[in-house]
């Protein structure tokens, strides 16, 4: 018989080190941490207790957790939930490690994110080390502490070597991964964690002050699928281009602009893709020099197979809109056995809860609500629910990711209610939430969507939203509806490309109507995303009661706005009888527009033909602006600092 023996040694021994590592007795501080429901769930918990120390857990630290919670530690927003609840508590310190232990990030009194270069940068400069090691894409922050600096190829075996080599005592990355020789030549989270404490006790400041007290630069950090036989050709480019610019090839190609800014392109060794770093102390010119050498860097691989539509998609964005009556068939085909109760029939209203692309399904099913909806639909796009949601209501929690904050928020609050509840995802934490409480759900795998982009996933997100509503019997049935897949399928994208050159340079407003006016909001939504091109929608006859009296100013209006209008023969008389005129006092302005028009056999086929079209038509305009579709930097961007 083999026994299974339980052995506590290790993890005592290294509470045990960690408990003479520190500077006790420490002053009164509050402190809150989030372990990942990690390796330092368990240590934490019995350290801080020895230690005396006041401390709250957050639910991401758990041991008993039946999921760990991967993060990036180098992005801000990987900590949000943390930064927040400092801020809530008051505290005095936000401690939140990876996984696995070996990095440690710090969330100072302010609720601010301190990149992991800034707090071992802390820690470096109050050590008695005469030099520090760090890797090549580290801040320039370690520059000014008056330490001899080694700087090495990223990975903590070459941050190491060089500490062998230099006799340093004190190395890291800007992960946040501490390594401090005194104890073990290895990342190491639980003493790069107490060091920071003894750090505090000693500098008797809080860790915004001794933050502030440091040079601030800011650091732009992306990556894109790429071979590996690709980097060269980038390389290769790089050194033609910067041929003026001192360059160092330490770990890939750092361009030095000046002493404050550089641009670090570099391939990664353990995945095919390439990775821009780039630093300025100006965070408007950090966000610039990288978007622009991302692009630029993508650009390159014209022939690359990632880039299998055009050299200018490298997220493959044609491809699935091409895979929009795909993703239509494979949402028919798996909803149809998703568990749904059969008191969603009785409700009094509807409310779809989603942002951005994850709630254009609802926008398109409330636009149809005249000809097919039995009840009021309503798209919450915020944290809350509308006051009126309540046991007769059916909410619709739509998030692409699952991960969405707002619909995570969303979801509490019908549950609280006591609300119908489906769940539209492809997983993330709505997913876990929904078999955590048996919440009825459609989770779909994204087997039609390469781009991995929510608003190129339209087809899961329309076709369940009506779907689910037609096994409610809360929408009237569509005829023929699998006629839908192979009418898709044989849409000539051609007209759309003339239509895009004749948009290029102009802001595109959008006008329709009736059941074409989710349309209008889905196109001007990809207009937006996908071509980086300023666009707005209105509806008729709404817009004839406000906007024709904006066309006159500015001047420029001729030369820089363009309307596009969407017509079907399916419209109300009254309000077919808008869009001539409407269209005569754009032309005695002196503004162009354009028609498109959708007529089909039902309302629903033209809404589907449209999103289509408006799909094919922000691609086609994204490479008249020369720009990949695909990558959204500014939304990133505006997620990490929430």
């Amino acid at each position: 018989m083999n026994l299974v023996k339980y052995e506590d040694t290790a993890k005592d021994l290294y509470i045990d080190m960690l408990t003479k590592l520190a500077d006790t007795p420490y002053p009164k501080l509050k402190i809150v941490v989030d372990t990942a429901n990690g390796t330092q769930t368990q240590i934490i918990r019995k350290l801080f207790t020895n230690l005396k120390l006041s401390f709250d857990c957050l639910n991401e630290c758990d041991i008993q957790s039946s999921h760990f919670t991967p993060r990036d530690t180098e992005k801000a927003g990987a900590f949000s939930d943390l930064m927040r609840e400092v801020l809530i508590q008051k505290a005095d310190l936000g401690i939140g490690f990876d996984v696995d232990g070996d990095r440690v990030i710090f969330i100072d009194n302010l609720g601010r994110f301190l990149p992991g270069d800034y707090s071992c940068a802390l820690l470096a400069k109050a050590s008695n080390t005469k030099s520090i090691v760090t890797t090549i894409g580290a801040s320039n922050v370690v520059d000014h502490l008056g330490k001899i600096v080694y700087r090495t190829q990223v990975g903590s075996t070459y941050v190491i070597a060089k500490m062998h080599e230099t006799g340093s005592t004190f190395g890291f990355e800007s992960n946040g991964g501490g390594i401090s020789s005194e104890i073990m030549y290895g990342r190491d989270g639980g003493s790069t964690m107490i060091k920071m404490l003894n750090l505090l006790k000693s500098s008797k400041k809080s860790l915004s002050t001794l933050f502030d007290q440091l040079p601030q630069y800011h650091i732009f950090r992306d990556k894109f699928d790429c071979a590996f036989n690709d980097y060269e050709k980038i390389y290769a480019a790089v050194r033609e281009k910067y041929s003026q610019i001192k360059i160092d090839d330490l770990d890939g190609l750092k361009v030095q602009l000046n002493s404050d800014e550089w641009i670090l392109f570099r391939g990664s060794g353990n995945a095919p893709e390439f990775r821009i770093f780039s630093q300025s102390s100006d965070p408007k010119k950090v966000e610039k020099l990288g978007n622009d050498a991302l692009f630029w860097a993508k650009s390159l691989l014209g022939t690359h197979e990632y880039h299998t539509d055009n050299p200018q998609d490298s997220l493959q964005v044609l491809k699935s809109i091409k895979l929009l009556p795909n993703q239509i068939e494979q949402v028919l085909l798996e909803i149809s056995t998703a568990n749904i109760p059969s008191s969603c029939s009785i409700v009094d209203n509807i409310v779809v809860s989603g942002m951005g692309g994850s709630a254009l399904g609802g926008h398109i099913i409330k636009s149809l609500e005249r000809q097919t909806l039995r009840i009021p639909l309503i798209i919450s796009s915020n944290y809350h629910l509308p006051n009126f949601v309540n046991e007769k209501s059916l909410v619709i929690l739509s998030s692409y990711s699952g991960d969405t904050a707002e619909t995570i928020s969303a979801c509490s609050e019908a549950r609280a209610r006591g609300a119908q509840i489906f769940i539209i995802t492809s997983g993330g934490k709505l997913a876990q939430l929904a078999n955590d409480f048996d919440l009825p759900h459609y989770i779909f795998k994204t087997t039609h969507n390469p781009s991995a982009q929510p608003r190129m996933g339209l087809g899961y997100n329309i076709m369940s939203v009506y779907c689910l509503l037609a096994r409610c019997h809360l929408i009237h049935p569509i005829p023929n509806l699998n006629n839908l897949i192979p009418l898709l399928k044989s849409q000539d994208s051609t007209p759309y490309t003339l239509t895009a050159k004749r948009l290029s340079g102009r802001i595109v407003c959008i006008l329709a109507s009736e059941h074409l006016s989710g349309v209008a909001h889905d196109m001007s939504n990809q207009i937006n995303e996908n071509a980086k091109n300023l666009s707005f929608y209105w509806e008729l006859p709404e817009a004839n009661h406000h906007l024709m009296e904006g066309l006159s100013f500015p001047k420029t209006n001729p030369e820089n706005v363009a309307f596009l209008f969407l017509t079907s023969k399916r419209y109300h008389p009254e309000t077919t009888a808008r869009y001539a005129p409407t269209q005569q006092v754009l032309s005695k302005n002196r503004i162009p527009f354009y028609t498109l028009d959708f007529s089909s056999q039902n309302s629903f086929f033209e809404t589907m033909l449209a999103i289509q079209a408006g799909s094919y038509l922000s691609y086609y305009l994204s490479q008249e602006n020369s720009v990949d579709p695909g990558p959204i930097p500014w939304v990133d961007w505006f997620k990490d600092q929430l």
